[in-house]
């Protein structure tokens, strides 16, 4: 009978405890998204590669300053703004950024809300950082009138810079590396690979527990918008963070021109770093094209 009653008594606090670790779960993972990891206070300036540069800062529509680097080129041909990734911050960028100003652009580096110098007590996987870079497009148009404007962005940074430009014409040009196509799916596809089956009521509790609808960060629904004006997705086909399929996606989705370009022994972001002078030559090559 004493066994019973225990037999019973754990069968009933099985689904209990099921829900008790899908919360928690899915407290953690919305905590991912939203909450500002440590700020680095050690990293490599504009300054150790030689490059003049000015401290510039601008505020979102919904009243944060933002804090960035601004790299004015001598006889600028066009300007570009590189957007980091999710946990990223400015200084990440700034191996591209050297390349772009030797390549006669003139570059806006900068922190989204609540990583590096950036105001922001919390962030989004991109819903929020799309208010970020419409900002930041004001500030680098300010800076330098009259001259074509385009965007290189990784990770969600790419994903980004899809949806900005999709909200402003303003933006001549697209490079997109390593992107996802969907918020909603990334959050759940990384969730299946870490808990499996349980990935499903933790992703359904994680989006009810994020301050905003990420339904709405989908950049396989706006990328259409953005032609005639230019995009080139680059992904690593050994990406486990975005699928790289995403890219394909988004190439497929996007009007002419369009250009995707996929290395084969590349991971998440490795493109670059892969063939920095192949990777300049190429980026600088799109924007000498199209901007």
């Amino acid at each position: 009978m004493h066994r019973g009653r225990i037999g019973k008594g754990l069968a009933l606090g099985a689904p209990a405890a099921g829900a008790s670790l899908a919360t928690l779960a899915a407290w953690v993972t919305a905590r991912r998204i939203t909450a500002p990891g440590p700020r680095e206070r050690k990293f490599v300036t504009p300054w150790e590669l030689g490059i003049p540069y000015e401290e510039v800062s601008f505020q979102t529509s919904d009243g944060l300053l933002l804090s960035g680097w601004w790299l004015p080129a001598q006889k600028a041909k066009r300007t570009v703004i590189a957007l980091h990734g999710h946990r990223g911050a400015k200084h990440h960028c700034v191996g591209i950024a050297a390349a772009l100003w030797r390549q006669r652009a003139n570059v806006l580096l900068f922190d989204n809300r609540g990583r590096g110098s950036s105001q922001g007590e919390f962030m989004s996987l991109g819903h929020f950082e799309t208010l970020d870079i419409l900002a930041a497009v004001e500030c680098a148009l300010s800076r330098a009138t009259g001259l074509p404007l385009g965007l290189i962005g990784y990770s969600m940074g790419a994903s980004v810079a899809v949806m900005a430009a999709a909200k402003d014409e303003r933006v001549g040009a697209v490079v997109a590396d390593s992107p996802f196509a969907s918020e909603r799916k990334l959050v759940r596809s990384l969730l299946r690979k870490q808990i499996g089956t349980l990935s499903l009521p933790v992703g359904a509790l994680t989006e009810c527990l994020l301050p905003y609808d990420p339904t709405g960060v989908e950049p396989l629904r706006d990328v259409a918008k953005i032609a005639p004006r230019a995009t080139l997705f680059i992904h690593g086909l050994l990406d486990e963070t975005c699928d790289p399929k995403d890219s394909a996606k988004l190439y497929e989705a996007a009007g002419e021109p369009k250009g995707l370009w996929l290395l084969e022994t590349a991971g998440h972001c490795d493109a670059y770093f892969a063939d920095r002078e192949a990777y300049c030559e190429r980026v600088g090559a799109f924007y000498e094209e199209y901007l």
